[in-house]
């Protein structure tokens, strides 16, 4: 996997993003990232797609949705949009945003 320098995705973001062009695709690399997340954080996979609002599955969630947004296509182009990751992760996109800010803010800002 290499990293990829890609400025203004985000208003205010200018992170590396993960680019592969071997491995899962779509679906299936939300679901094996949601899985990665949920053993990090010792929450269940369901509750990252679910509603409840507790604060280790909110963490887990909005790290799934940031890891969605740094993954990019070998082309350069992401590869998941905020309205794809809302979808995937039955959220508005609005709230994707936020999501992806809130983990970097817990990060310690842009790496």
């Amino acid at each position: 996997m290499t990293l990829t320098y890609q400025v203004g995705c985000i208003p205010g973001f200018g992170m590396a993003r993960a680019c592969s062009d071997t491995g899962p695709q779509g679906a299936e690399l939300v679901r094996q990232i949601a899985a990665e997340v949920a053993q990090r954080h010792r929450v269940p996979t369901s509750e990252i797609f679910g509603d409840r609002r507790f604060r280790p599955i909110v963490h887990a969630r909005q790290e799934v949705a940031w890891r969605l947004w740094r993954q990019i296509k070998p082309n350069g182009q992401p590869r998941f949009s905020l309205p794809q990751i809302g979808r995937y992760l039955n959220r508005d996109h609005t709230t994707i945003l936020h999501a992806i800010r809130s983990h970097e803010k817990r990060m310690g800002g842009v790496q």
